[in-house]
């Protein structure tokens, strides 16, 4: 990679890091690892705003936090946005590119820290960066929700250093609600792609988005049926498989929750047919982004919710060969990184950010990638297509690497313990000689030689701790650790 686009890019990150991180001190008064664990944000929030409660300057100082983090990110993107997009498809690499929603939460962290055991690096669109480019008077909570992306953002942060021959991850400005408010092609091509859904699902005679308008109007039961045939809407927070009915009262529930009363009044007045007309635009719109970036910026795509896999999937059915023409899709990476972000390997989330810090450093995912892509190849070609089962034979391979390791730790536990006794049995019977009274006059040689067993003794003691200190902080070893944890 050009040395120069490597010091853009650290230096970009690092400015962008910095602007958030004041931004969030700036609202809460704690920095993110002080303010909430991962999983109570909500929480905290809540109490946050309680303890606002009568405080009008502790209000205005984090209102005021808003407005300066606004202004700073307007001027970094204005002034360097379009070169660190380019800076992030100019280097060759294993690159992923997160995708199939704007948001960054908990699960995209957990999805993003473990992928950087196989990728070199993970572009996250910057999920800031939308709650500036358009007003979302739609959105009930707009003051919380960039709070707390950039809330799990900062759990990044000491990924973002120079240490690294490339870039971990790397936030990178994204345009997606620009483009889809003010650019007429991506308009166009949006609608184009939502239409080849219906098209491709509902009817073959649907040809262009107010021909889907006119069918979703006229025949409204048909619709919902081959909808839910298709298994086409998946609400938010819903499950892959969800009948239609809990669907559409899920979407209901949520809209509820996080759209505004104006915007739900008008979207409750359309019957259940249009609901879903616009629930399941809402859901392919985020793919279409993911489609453009992951080809502008030559990365794969990588989704770490099922719904949104099952979107991708509902799409690429229909478009594989863009897919393979654009050659952003490979089903050996998909399985792979699918492997990484399955239940199956929830351990790996018990990986502490200083052991990733290490293994990063040292290059480790390279090898630990080339092992696993070697697996893959060594599959059948026809079972390659199957994501689903590349993904099972890659987690059954990293448990029996996980459970090597714990007998090579065996093994060498094994080899010093045997090493243990000989030398405490070499030191017992020269004390033993030491304190038989008729050879007082060789007390003093005695003592000497069961220094001498307790010297190597030590010696080996130490050798032990080393080589499983060496061995635990490899890959596997730490693997192996987050595994331990996870039985605990």
């Amino acid at each position: 990679m050009n040395q120069e686009y490597l010091k853009f890019m650290i230096a970009y990150q690092r400015e962008y890091f910095e602007i958030i991180n004041e931004f969030f001190i700036g609202v809460t008064g704690k920095s993110a690892s002080n303010f909430a664990g991962l999983d109570n944000f909500p929480e905290a929030i809540r109490e946050m705003g309680t303890s606002l409660s009568g405080k009008n300057k502790r209000v205005m100082d984090s209102h005021k936090a808003y407005g300066t983090a606004e202004v700073k990110l307007r001027q970094l993107y204005s002034s360097k946005g379009i070169d660190a997009f380019k800076a992030a498809k100019a280097f060759d690499a294993c690159k992923l590119n997160l995708g199939g929603s704007t948001r960054f939460y908990g699960t995209q962290l957990n999805a993003t820290r473990r992928s950087l055991l196989y990728s070199d690096c993970v572009l996250i669109p910057d999920p800031i960066m939308p709650w500036l480019e358009s007003a979302r008077d739609e959105e009930r909570f707009r003051l919380v929700q960039p709070l707390q992306a950039a809330f799990f953002l900062l759990h990044l942060m000491d990924l973002v250093s120079t240490d690294f021959d490339l870039p971990p991850v790397f936030v990178f400005p994204s345009w997606e609600k620009s483009l889809e408010n003010g650019d007429e092609e991506t308009r166009l091509r949006t609608l184009q792609m939502c239409t080849d859904v219906f098209s491709c699902y509902i009817d073959s005679g649907i040809t262009d988005f107010n021909d889907v308008i006119e069918f979703a109007k006229t025949r409204p039961d048909h619709f919902l049926e081959k909808v839910d045939k298709e298994n086409l809407f998946i609400s938010p927070g819903g499950k892959v498989g969800e009948s239609l009915k809990e669907a559409i009262a899920t979407y209901k529930a949520e809209m509820r929750q996080w759209r505004t009363d104006d915007w739900n009044s008008k979207l409750f007045n359309l019957p259940d047919n249009m609901i879903v007309v616009n629930a399941i635009c809402e859901r392919i719109q985020p793919q279409f982004h993911l489609f453009e970036n992951s080809d502008e910026l030559r990365s794969h795509p990588f989704l770490c919710l099922d719904a949104h896999a099952h979107y991708f999937k509902i799409i690429t059915n229909m478009s594989k060969q863009r897919l393979n023409n654009a050659g952003i899709w490979d089903n050996k990476t998909a399985g792979i990184v699918g492997a990484l972000s399955s239940n199956k390997l929830d351990y790996l989330s018990n990986i502490q950010d200083s052991q990733l810090i290490d293994i990063r450093k040292t290059n480790e995912n390279i090898s630990f990638r080339k092992e696993l892509r070697d697996l893959v190849n060594s599959l059948p070609e026809t079972k390659i297509k199957d994501i689903a089962y590349v993904s099972s034979e890659v987690c059954s391979h990293i448990d029996s690497l996980v459970s090597k390791h714990e007998k090579q730790i065996q093994a060498i536990n094994s080899k010093y313990q045997a090493k243990h006794k000989y030398s405490a049995l070499i030191a017992g019977g020269g004390l033993a000689v030491s304190f038989m009274p008729m050879l007082t006059p060789f007390l003093g040689a005695a003592l000497t030689f069961a220094i001498a067993a307790a010297g190597k003794y030590s010696k080996d003691k130490l050798e032990e701790i080393n080589e499983i200190k060496t061995t635990s902080k490899s890959l596997m070893g730490v693997l192996a650790t987050a595994k331990a944890k996870d039985a605990i």
